[in-house]
C-alpha cells in the first residue's frame, strides 16, 4: 500500500491490482477507460473516503499531480502474458490483444457489459463476469489446414452458454478478471483510435447549430451498427454479420465515413 499525508492527515492507495478489492475496482472502474486528470482525481477521491476537498484544493498543480501519479498505475494496460486460465475444471482462452480475433456480436455485448459494470451511479458487480463469459471461452477443435478454417481458436461465442458460464466465473479470482478487463480496455482505445472516423462528430448542416451526437455511453453503439448491417444485408444476414470479424468491419465502416466526410467537403 502507498501512505501519503496531506493537512496532516494519512491516507492510503493501492500500488497494484493484487491490492486492490472488489469495491474498489467497482468504485475505479466508470474511469479506466480515459486516462485524464479528472479521471485520477476521481479513482484518488474512491479510494480515499477520507480524503476532504479543502485538502485537495489547496494543492498546488505539481502536489496535485504528485498525488495523481500514485495511481498512474491503473491506467497501464501493458499486454498480459496470460493466454487462457482454468476454472472449475474448464480451460479458458482469452482472446487475441487488440480483440483482433474477435467477431462482431462479442465487442458489441462486451461494451454493453462494461458499460454495466461502469455505471457511475448504479455499477452491477455481475456484468464483469458477463464480460468475462463473452470474451473468454473454451478452445475449439481446429485444423489449420482446412481451408474452411476461420483463424478462430476459441469456441464459437454462444449467448447462452455465456450466461451460464458468467454465474460460475463468479468467485473467479478478481486479479484474473482484472486482466481479461484490462485487455478490453486496451481494445476500446485501439479502437477508438484507429476507428476514429467512425466516432467523429457530424459537421453541421449550413449555418445551422451542429446535430447532437447520438448518445453512446451505454455501450450499444456496436449493436447499432450490427443492426444496421442486417437491414441493409452488406455482410449477409442477422447471424451471418454478427459472426463477422470486428475489425473487418469497422476498418470498412471508418473507411466508408472518411470518403463520405472527404466528399462532403469538396463538394
Amino acid at each position: 500500500m502507498i501512505r501519503f499525508r496531506l493537512d496532516g492527515r494519512p491516507h492510503f492507495l493501492p500500488e497494484r491490482w493484487g491490492e486492490l478489492t472488489g469495491p474498489q475496482l467497482l468504485a475505479a472502474a466508470p474511469y479506466l477507460l480515459t486516462d485524464s486528470v479528472a479521471a485520477r482525481l476521481a479513482v484518488v477521491r474512491a479510494w480515499c473516503p477520507k480524503l476532504r476537498d479543502m485538502d485537495v484544493r489547496r494543492l498546488t498543480s505539481d502536489q496535485l499531480w504528485d498525488v495523481l501519479s500514485l495511481v498512474g498505475w491503473a491506467w497501464q494496460l501493458e499486454e498480459s502474458a496470460l493466454a487462457q486460465f482454468e476454472h472449475r475444471g474448464r480451460v479458458y482462452r482469452l482472446p487475441e490483444p487488440q480483440l483482433l480475433d474477435a467477431v462482431l456480436i462479442e465487442y458489441a455485448l462486451a461494451s454493453v457489459y462494461f458499460h454495466l459494470f461502469a455505471k457511475p451511479k448504479a455499477p452491477q458487480p455481475q456484468a464483469l463476469d458477463q464480460l468475462v463469459a463473452t470474451l473468454c471461452r473454451p478452445a475449439a477443435e481446429v485444423d489449420e489446414n482446412d481451408p474452411q478454417w476461420d483463424g478462430q481458436y476459441r469456441e464459437k461465442y454462444n449467448a447462452k452458454l455465456a450466461e451460464a458460464r458468467a454465474r460460475e466465473l463468479a468467485d473467479l479470482p478478481l486479479a484474473v478478471k482484472v486482466v481479461v478487463l484490462h485487455r478490453f480496455l486496451a481494445a476500446e482505445r485501439f479502437i477508438h483510435r484507429n476507428y476514429a472516423d467512425l466516432y467523429q462528430k457530424p459537421a453541421p448542416a449550413g449555418d445551422g447549430p451542429a446535430p447532437k451526437p447520438k448518445p453512446t455511453g451505454d455501450g450499444t453503439q456496436a449493436l447499432e451498427i450490427l443492426a444496421e448491417l442486417a437491414e441493409t444485408g452488406t455482410y449477409g444476414t442477422y447471424e451471418q454479420a454478427s459472426y463477422t470479424r470486428l475489425h473487418t468491419v469497422f476498418f470498412n465502416l471508418a473507411k466508408k465515413a472518411r470518403r463520405r466526410r472527404e466528399a462532403e467537403k469538396d463538394a
